[in-house]
């Protein structure tokens, strides 16, 4: 299992919409799918997301917190 880190911020920020960890290929994961795989003894690497990656993200939280202020009004 490959993962990235973004960071909690994007959980929290997005009303748990976004999570805190994403597959290298951009699908949501959790920790409780880490700890499965780690049970079942699969390798679980997980490094910090880089900036351009970053980036990408901050758009997504963007939008949803766009859509979020939207529903609100």
């Amino acid at each position: 299992m490959e993962l990235i880190y973004i960071g909690d911020k994007f959980y929290h920020e997005s009303s748990t919409i976004m999570f805190s960890i994403y597959t290298v290929e951009g699908i949501r994961s959790n920790w409780g799918q880490v700890s499965r795989a780690l049970e079942q003894g699969e390798s679980v690497h997980i490094r910090p997301a880089i900036e351009s990656e970053i980036i990408f993200y901050e758009q997504k939280l963007k939008e949803i917190k766009k859509s979020l202020h939207a529903e609100e009004s």
